[in-house]
């Protein structure tokens, strides 16, 4: 009876070997999304110090905003290339803490030259489209955020559906009030972006990768 017992729950050599497959499967994934919940605090900060200043700039100091157009390009370009080398650099370096040896090695270069070419888009993509001009600089951020949500978009495709939740909920944060709330849509769109990252970010810790 004993023998049936463990003959009954013993693993069949192919069972053990998906299993194995299964858990370096999974451990694979969280170095790849190791750092992802830092990374989406660190785009909800950059977003939304990058929508209240320009919201700032036009209530406030009208008259030099009306007299220098192009203001709001330098400043984007500050801060997403500061929020896409912060998560190339993030993802890179939380990417080898998860193991040692070639595969996190492997895993983190794949994190930062991912990111690095979704900084690369935010910036060939608006110069493709002819917006580095005074007249197209205010259609720039629409442009990078789209680029940013779309990366967190494919990225949570590919290793966990939280991040493409949250790239989602950038975009509905960014587009919805930017055509709905009117004058006051930096400001809602800034709140918006900090529920969705701090939400994400708070989901992303509970599930037990950093």
């Amino acid at each position: 009876m004993q023998r049936s017992d463990r003959e009954g729950g013993a693993l069949t050599p192919q069972e053990s070997w998906q299993a194995i497959h299964a858990t370096l499967d999974r451990a694979r994934s969280s170095m790849y999304v190791a750092g992802t919940s830092t990374i989406l605090l660190l785009w909800g900060v950059i977003a939304s110090v990058g929508l209240i200043s320009s919201y700032a700039l036009e209530s406030f100091a009208p008259n030099f905003t009306s007299h220098n157009p192009w203001i709001s390009a330098p400043l984007w370009g500050v801060l997403v290339t500061l929020g896409m080398v912060g998560s190339a650099v993030i993802g890179y370096r939380a990417g080898g803490k998860g193991a040692d040896g070639p595969t996190a090695q492997s895993v983190g270069i794949r994190v930062f030259l991912y990111w690095l070419a979704v900084v690369a888009a935010a910036f060939l993509v608006p110069a493709a489209a002819g917006m580095w001009t005074e007249e197209a600089t205010d259609k720039i951020p629409h442009v990078t955020v789209g680029i940013v949500a779309l990366g967190h978009i494919l990225f949570g495709i590919m290793h966990r559906p939280i991040v493409a939740a949250a790239g989602a909920g950038i975009a509905v944060a960014y587009y919805v009030p930017s055509y709905l709330a009117g004058d006051a849509a930096p400001v809602v769109t800034a709140v918006g972006f900090l529920v969705v990252v701090a939400l994400s970010a708070a989901w992303i810790r509970k599930s037990g990768v950093l």
